[in-house]
């Protein structure tokens, strides 16, 4: 029963290592763009994340609502990406140490960012979110919910990935 939980639990945390792998991949792979940043931007949507689940308790909204402000999460970081593709795009032909140093300097610009709005002291989603999906009795084992949409979502996207990016020049 240990080794089934653990299994899980590992299972649970590759699928979270593999969603960060696949952006990191679809950057430099593809795109061929040495962007040191790109954490940042992981970090830029986790922040909106946990400030619009936060508003969510502050406010005590419906839970139904938490999707879309996850979703929201996610295009507020496209809206900041897309001027800062703006900055990128002269330096995609030249030399990749100005890619570097450009995007070092974004990281560096973030962090501060971070710093202002946020603080520095480290900061985590509501554990209560984890709880809103339930858990899966197996066998005695209690799994949340939220770890098999993460593993699900994970596996959808290799796919949609792996037949596009065999499709598509």
């Amino acid at each position: 029963m240990q080794y089934a939980n653990l299994f899980l639990a590992g299972l649970f945390q590759a699928a979270i290592l593999f969603l960060v792998a696949c952006g990191l991949q679809l950057i430099f792979g593809v795109q061929k763009v040495v962007n040191l940043a790109c954490g940042s931007f992981y970090a830029l949507g986790a922040f909106f994340a946990i400030t619009a689940v936060g508003l969510l308790h502050q406010w005590q909204m419906p839970m139904i609502f938490l999707v879309p402000a996850l979703v929201l999460s996610g295009v507020l970081v496209g809206t900041v990406g897309a001027p800062l593709e703006l900055l990128l795009r002269p330096v995609y032909r030249r030399d990749p140490s100005y890619q570097l140093l450009l995007t070092f300097g974004l990281l560096l610009m973030f962090q501060d960012v971070f710093r202002f709005f946020w603080g520095a002291a480290p900061r985590s989603m509501d554990s209560s979110l984890y709880g809103i999906y339930g858990t899966i009795d197996i066998s005695g084992l209690q799994i949340p919910v939220y770890n098999f949409l993460v593993i699900g979502a994970s596996i959808l996207i290799a796919m949609i990935l792996g037949l596009s990016l065999k499709r598509t020049r």
